[in-house]
């Protein structure tokens, strides 16, 4: 099916995609980043233009890819694959005084979160107590240890 889209359009996403990543590429993140997530990207779709904006904040760079189509479900699928996924509506916060340039307070800022979060996990809290919907969610049982007492018998023998 052919969209048309006007001439001159221009909009603005009323509802944010963003994929909380589990990995990144930067040890320095990982280092710092501790807990389940390392990263935090965001996605939306622009009606008025038929075109979805990808947005990864960085320490060195800030990516804004705009794309439709093939090159958007190709796009969709990087940015979401191993990640868990939250769904967010915009909303309106008055914040004077921004906190850092990484990806954590540029998507709070982005989404219109309220609260302290400074990494990913904190965030992801925060979004689900202010509406996020959860949209994937990989539930992952921590590993065991053998010794440990939580272990399975066969475990704490050296079995599988």
């Amino acid at each position: 099916m052919i969209r048309l889209v006007a001439s001159g359009a221009a909009g603005q996403p009323t509802r944010w995609i963003l994929a909380f990543h589990r990995t990144t590429d930067s040890w320095l993140v990982r280092l710092l980043a501790c807990g389940t997530y390392k990263h935090v990207t965001a996605i939306a779709y622009i009606r008025e233009v038929d075109h979805w904006v990808f947005l990864d904040w960085r320490f060195a760079t800030i990516d804004v890819i705009v794309a439709r189509g093939s090159e958007a479900d190709r796009l969709m699928g990087y940015y979401t694959a191993n990640a868990d996924v939250l769904g967010m509506e915009p909303r309106q916060i008055v914040s004077g005084f921004r906190v850092g340039w990484w990806c954590v307070p540029m998507i709070k800022h982005l989404v219109g979160v309220r609260g302290g979060a400074l990494r990913p996990d904190a965030l992801w809290r925060d979004c689900i107590r202010q509406g996020a919907e959860v949209i994937s969610h990989e539930w992952t049982e921590p590993a065991r240890h053998p010794g440990r007492s939580d272990a399975s018998p066969a475990e704490a023998a050296g079995g599988a």
